[in-house]
C-alpha cells in the first residue's frame, strides 16, 4: 500500500513536469527511445539493464513510477527525474540522474556480490583440503557449504574458506576452483597448518603463576596451535583475571614464532591514582567558581572509605566496596567510577569517582499541623554532614498549641577522625510534652531537662558497640496542676548495633538492628529503673528493582516495675502506630511493627503505602484517689489487643531536606469496645525508619 501511494505521488509529480502532454483517448502508446542525461561515471547500457521498462513495450502512467523506483533503489544513484515526450503513438523518455560520488565503485561492488551469489550451471564434482599434515580434514570439510553434486555458487566457496580459517588451526586458507572438461567444478582449499606448540611464556604476571595461566589459556605444548585461544577478546588468561575480579588486566602483545614458541606479555593493571570529583550540576558552567566545583565533604571521609589503593592491582570488588561504604554514610546520592589508563605507562590505571552530594543541611522555620499534636511551629537547623566531616549536628526549637515544647542541641560523629571507627557525641535538651486529654488525676505535662553522652566503636563496617551516659531531671504535673512526681535520673546504656544497609539516608536493601539495655538510678530515691529494647529493620527491592522497596520494622521493649511514668514506653503517632494519637498507649511493655512499600516516582517524589500494628501494656488501679500503674506482663506476652492502622504517604526531597507527609486510618477502636475514630494526618522529616 505504501509503495502504491508513493508511486501515485511520483506519477502525479511527473505529470506536472510534462509540458503539453495529452494522452490520446483510445490510442495505445508505446515506449520509444530511452536516454539518460547527466551521466559521468556509469555507462548508459548498464543502467538500461536495470530498468523494468523496454523500448517497444506498451506505455502507461505506471511506467514512469516503475522507472523512478527501480533507479532510486540503487545505492549509486542519489536522485532521478523522468521526462516523457509524445511523438505520434510513441513516448520517448529522457531520464535525468544524479550519481553518487563513488558511483562506479559502488556499482561494481554490488554487481560482484550479485554475481557471486548466483548459482552456476556447473555441478561440483569434488571438495577437498590440501596441505593438512596432522589434523583430520574431515573435521573441517563437514562445515564447508560447498557440497558434491550440487550446483556451484562462488560465494559458498569463499564462505567455506572462512569457515576453515575460523577453526583457528590454520595460518592461511586459499580456495582453488578448477573447471573440468566435463563442465564440472572441483574445489580444493590450500591450507597451511599452525605450528606445533613448543613453549608458552607469559610475562608481566604477579598474581598468578605461569602454570596457572598456561592452564587458563587452554593451549597445550606438543599440540597444534589453535589461534582462537590467543584472541585477546576470548583469551583464557584474561577470563581468569576477570573471574578473580581483576577486570582491567589486558594482553599487550602476543608473538608466535615459526617454530611454535608463544610469548605473551600482559599488564595486570596497577592503580596509579584515585580521586573523587564533584559531578557538575546543570547550573554549573564555564564561569562556575572553584567553590561550586569543590566537594563539601572532607578528603579524609573518602580516604577512610577507600578500598582502592594506589600501587595495588585493580580489583572491581574494591571499587564496589568503596562505593558501598560511601553510600552507607547517607551523604551521597550518586557515585560513578571512571577508569582510564596513562599514555606513558601501559600498566597504570587511573580511577576517578564522580560524586554527587546529597543536600544534608536543613535550615528552616516551619509551621505544620498534625491531627494529634496540633499546630507546630519551630526553627530547626540540622546537618548530617556538618562541616563536611560526616557528623550529625542539630539545633531545634519547637512548640505546639497543645503544649509540646522542645529545645535541643546535639552533635554525633559516627567515625572520629584518626581513629579505628571510634564514634562519639553528646546532646543537651529541654522538653515538655503535654496531654490535653488528661483528667485531674492523670499526668498532663512532663518536663525534662538533661544531657546525654555517647561513645562507641565499630568492630568492623557492620557491627558497632556503644555506651551512653545520661543525666535527666524530670517533673510530672497532673491535670489538677499538682506535681505528681519529681526525680533525677542517672543512667547508662550499652548497646549492640548491626547495620548492613546500603544507604543510611534512604536504604533499599540490608538489615539494621539494635539491642539496647539501659540501667538507671533515681538519685535519693529507692526506685530502680531498667529498660530493654530490641529493634529490627529490613529492606529489599521488589520486581520493580530500584523503583520499589519493601521496608519492615519490628520493635519489642520491656522496662522494670519501678520505672516512673515519664520513662515508660508510649505507642501511637507518626513513628510507631499511625492512625492513632501521639502517645495514645503507655506501658511497661511495648510492641510495634510496620510494613511499608516505597515507590520512587522520580528524584524528588516517593509514594508510600503502610501497615502499622502495636500496643503498650500496663495495669491501672486507684489507691487513695491516685492512679497506680503496674506491669501487665501476661497481656504483653500474649500480644493482647493489638491495634492496627493503614495509610498512605508522600516523601518530598527538597533543598531544605526530606519532608514526610502521612495519613493513617485506624482499623480498631482506640478503646476496646469503643467506637472507631477517623484518620489522622502527620508531618515530619525523613523516612519513618
Amino acid at each position: 500500500m505504501k509503495r502504491k501511494i508513493y508511486a501515485l505521488i511520483v506519477t502525479a509529480t511527473l505529470f506536472l513536469s510534462m509540458s503539453g502532454l495529452v494522452m490520446a483517448e483510445g490510442k495505445d502508446l508505446r515506449v520509444g527511445t530511452i536516454q539518460f542525461s547527466h551521466l559521468n561515471q556509469l555507462p548508459e547500457d548498464f543502467l538500461l539493464e536495470k530498468l523494468p521498462v523496454r523500448s517497444g513495450e506498451v506505455y502507461s502512467n505506471k511506467s514512469l513510477s516503475d522507472i523512478y523506483l527501480a533507479l532510486k533503489r540503487l545505492s549509486y544513484i542519489s536522485n532521478v527525474n523522468v521526462y516523457p515526450k509524445i511523438e505520434g503513438e510513441t513516448v520517448n523518455l529522457m531520464i535525468e540522474v544524479d550519481e553518487a560520488g563513488n558511483a562506479l565503485e559502488l556499482a561494481k561492488r554490488e554487481e560482484s556480490a550479485e554475481d557471486l551469489n548466483q548459482k552456476t550451471e556447473f555441478k561440483v564434482s569434488s571438495v577437498d583440503i590440501s596441505g593438512i599434515q596432522t589434523l583430520n580434514k574431515q573435521d573441517f570439510l563437514k562445515d564447508v557449504p560447498v557440497k558434491e553434486g550440487e550446483y556451484f555458487t562462488p560465494q559458498e566457496a569463499i564462505d567455506g574458506a572462512a569457515k576453515i580459517f575460523q577453526s583457528g588451526y590454520f595460518s592461511s586458507v586459499e580456495p582453488k576452483v578448477d573447471r573440468k572438461t566435463d563442465n564440472t567444478i572441483s574445489v580444493v582449499y590450500l591450507v597451511e597448518e599452525n605450528p606445533t606448540v613448543q613453549s608458552i611464556t607469559v610475562k608481566g604476571n604477579t598474581l598468578f603463576t605461569q602454570e596457572e595461566l598456561k592452564k587458563a589459556l587452554g593451549i597445550k605444548e606438543g599440540e597444534i596451535l589453535n589461534g582462537n585461544l590467543l584472541d585477546p577478546d576470548r583469551n583464557g588468561i584474561i577470563k581468569h583475571y576477570n573471574q578473580a575480579g581483576y577486570s582491567l588486566a589486558r594482553i599487550e602483545t602476543i608473538a608466535v614464532s615459526p617454530a611454535g614458541d608463544i610469548n605473551i606479555e600482559l599488564t595486570e593493571g596497577i592503580v596509579d591514582s584515585v580521586s573523587f570529583k564533584k559531578v557538575a550540576s546543570k547550573k554549573d558552567n564555564e564561569r562556575s567558581s572553584e567553590r561550586s566545583s569543590k566537594l563539601r565533604t572532607q578528603p579524609y571521609i573518602f580516604e577512610r572509605s577507600q578500598s582502592v589503593k594506589p600501587g595495588e592491582v585493580f580489583e572491581m570488588k574494591n571499587v564496589e566496596a568503596t562505593i558501598r561504604e560511601l553510600y552507607r554514610t547517607g551523604i551521597f546520592t550518586s557515585i560513578e567510577p571512571v577508569l582510564s589508563g596513562k599514555e606513558n605507562d601501559p600498566n597504570a590505571r587511573v580511577v576517578e569517582f564522580l560524586v554527587e552530594e546529597r543536600p544534608t543541611t536543613t535550615i528552616n522555620g516551619s509551621i505544620s499541623y498534625g491531627t494529634s499534636v496540633g499546630l507546630v511551629g519551630g526553627i530547626k537547623l540540622s546537618d548530617s554532614n556538618f562541616l563536611g566531616k560526616g557528623q550529625e549536628a542539630a539545633f531545634n526549637i519547637e512548640a505546639s498549641n497543645k503544649g509540646d515544647k522542645t529545645f535541643e542541641i546535639s552533635l554525633f560523629d559516627p567515625w572520629i577522625r584518626g581513629t579505628e571507627r571510634v564514634q562519639g557525641g553528646g546532646a543537651i535538651y529541654w522538653k515538655e510534652t503535654a496531654n490535653d486529654d488528661a483528667v485531674a488525676d492523670e499526668v498532663e505535662k512532663v518536663r525534662k531537662v538533661g544531657t546525654r553522652w555517647t561513645i562507641g566503636k565499630g568492630l568492623n563496617d557492620k557491627i558497632y558497640v556503644r555506651g551512653s551516659l545520661r543525666y535527666d531531671h524530670y517533673k510530672e504535673i497532673l491535670g489538677s496542676k499538682k506535681i505528681n512526681d519529681k526525680y533525677n535520673l542517672i543512667a547508662i546504656s550499652p548497646s549492640l548495633i548491626y547495620d548492613s544497609r546500603d544507604n543510611a539516608f534512604n536504604p533499599t536493601k540490608g538489615i539494621y538492628s539494635t539491642l539496647a539495655y539501659e540501667y538507671g538510678d533515681l538519685v535519693k530515691d529507692s526506685r530502680k529503673y531498667s529498660q530493654f529494647e530490641a529493634d529490627l529493620r529490613g529492606y529489599h527491592r521488589t520486581f520493580f528493582k530500584d523503583k520499589n522497596v519493601m521496608a519492615y520494622r519490628v520493635v519489642w521493649g520491656s522496662t522494670g516495675s519501678g520505672t516512673p511514668e515519664a520513662l515508660r514506653f508510649s505507642i501511637g503517632g507518626a513513628e510507631t502506630l499511625r492512625g492513632y494519637d501521639y502517645g495514645k498507649y503507655d506501658g511497661f511493655n511495648k510492641f510495634h511493627a510496620t510494613v511499608e512499600n516505597r515507590t520512587q516516582i522520580n528524584k524528588h517524589i516517593q509514594l508510600v503505602a503502610f501497615f502499622d500494628i502495636g500496643n503498650a501494656w500496663q495495669n491501672v488501679t486507684t489507691v487513695n484517689g491516685k492512679k497506680v500503674y503496674s506491669p501487665d506482663r501476661k497481656n504483653a506476652n500474649n500480644f493482647a489487643d493489638l491495634k492496627k492502622g493503614v495509610g498512605v504517604g508522600l516523601r518530598l526531597n527538597t533543598p531544605i531536606g526530606p519532608l514526610r507527609f502521612d495519613y493513617g486510618w485506624p482499623l480498631d477502636p482506640e478503646v476496646k469496645g469503643g467506637t472507631k475514630t477517623g484518620g489522622k494526618f502527620y508531618f515530619s522529616f525523613g523516612q519513618t525508619f
